[in-house]
Parts: C-alpha cells; structure tokens; sequence
C-alpha cells in the first residue's frame, strides 16, 4: 500500500443531538445495538477503505475502541476527539490520517446510508476530485424574507439534497479545510469556495439522517422491515418513489 492508494474513512460521531430530548443520537438503540455501529460496519465492509477514523468526544472514546473490535474486526479503526463545529472535526479526522490520498466523510447520523453508495461517491471522486451524494428535491421551494414574505420560489430541477458519505481527494479537502473562512455545513462547501468542481452522484432515500426523535423512529422502522445485510450491502427499495425529479 502506498500513500498514493490510501483511502482513510473519517466518521463524524461527536454531533451534540440537540433535538434529540437529551439522547445521544448516535448511541440510540437500532437494531439491538448502538446506532454507530450500522454506519462503521457499512464502512468496515467496503473493502477500498484501509482505514477508518472516529471522531468523538473523548467520553465515548472506550465505547468505540470496544464497538470496532466488536463490528469491524481485523480492520484499522482509529478514534480521535472532535471538536466544537462539525468542520472542526473533519479537522481533527484530517489531523489523524494526514497522509491518506482519498477521504470518505461520513455522518454517523445517517446510520442506513449503503455499502453501495460509498463506492459509489468514491469512485466518482476518483474522477472529478471529489462526489457527493444527492437526491432530487420532491417539493416546491420558496425564498422568504425576515417577515415571511416569499420573495422567489426556485427552480427545484436544479436543487439536490445532499448526503454522505462524500469523496475528495486527499490533497483537495485538506486544502480546502486549511483555506479558512467561515464555518460550512459539509466540506463540499469548503471545496466549492476553492473553485475546485464537486459532482453529484444519485443518493439513496433511505439514507436519512437522524436529526429528531420521529427520525430515529423511520430508521428503525426500516430495520425491523428489512434483513440486516442488506441494509449495508445495497440502498433500500423502499421509499424511492416518493422521490421526485
């Protein structure tokens, strides 16, 4: 293996879950087991990822060390503590594996998101730089001002719900991230701000992230609806005619 080829996971877990009534979202039950543990499984199981990097507060670090032998055996799975904004701890996540050529950023929040889909975002950054997953928009978007007023409505044909896990190149994210600036809500926006072009590959609806309790409660719907496997190994059928183009 060499630097040229690594691949590094970075797996975003030290989220506040302020909408969550005081639950840490990402240690919810799914399944009959810690909701981290679906999304570090799905990328344990992609077999281009040398190695996974979770990124939390230093209380769960035992907890994890304890899951990843547990879920992603044999595999190189590293913690490391994040910080106070999410882009603080992609940050962090850069800092552990430095050296990687590619990077995986993945919300654990979204804890259905599919083996399939990472390779997918992967191999279209491979191409471009760097992919993200996105799902058309199925309702009408509006633009409003400060008392409500709608100002502009868009046109949804060219609007995309974002999603991870999202692909750079290793060099590309960690100039974006070292570029400064204002906070973003995912690193594309950092990429974007660069220049650099970011390209968008078909998302999964089922890859939802958990925000709300009512979300938690799709997620495990959807578990108690489906075998396990097959949660990781492909995007789930169901759902995907709600989404419109």
């Amino acid at each position: 293996m060499t630097d040229h080829d690594m691949v590094t996971a970075i797996l975003l877990a030290a989220g506040r879950s302020q909408r969550m009534g005081g639950i840490d979202k990402v240690w919810a039950t799914l399944g009959g087991r810690p909701l981290l543990a679906w999304p570090l499984e799905m990328l344990a199981a992609l077999e281009a990822v040398d190695r996974i990097v979770v990124v939390s507060g230093e209380e769960r670090r035992e907890q994890i060390e304890t899951l990843a032998a547990e879920v992603a055996p044999g595999r190189d799975v590293r913690w490391t503590e994040g910080g106070e904004r999410r882009r603080d701890s992609v940050a962090a996540g850069l800092a552990a594996a430095p050296e990687a050529a590619w990077y995986l950023v993945h919300d654990a929040a979204r804890p259905l998101a599919s083996v399939v889909l990472a390779g997918r975002a992967l191999d279209a950054a491979r191409e471009a730089g760097s992919a993200i997953p996105g799902l058309a928009v199925a309702d009408t978007v509006k633009v409003v001002d400060a008392e409500g007023r709608v100002t502009s409505t868009l046109d949804r044909s060219t609007l995309r719900a974002v999603q991870t896990p999202q692909a750079f190149a290793g060099p590309l994210l960690r100039r974006a991230h070292a570029a400064g600036g204002d906070d973003a809500t995912d690193d594309a926006q950092l990429v974007e701000r660069l220049g650099e072009p970011v390209v968008v590959v078909d998302g999964e609806p089922n890859a939802l992230k958990v925000t709300t309790s009512e979300d938690l409660d799709r997620v495990r719907s959807l578990v108690e609806r489906q075998e396990p496997r097959s949660l990781l190994d492909a995007p789930i059928p169901r759902g995907a005619d709600h989404v419109a183009g």
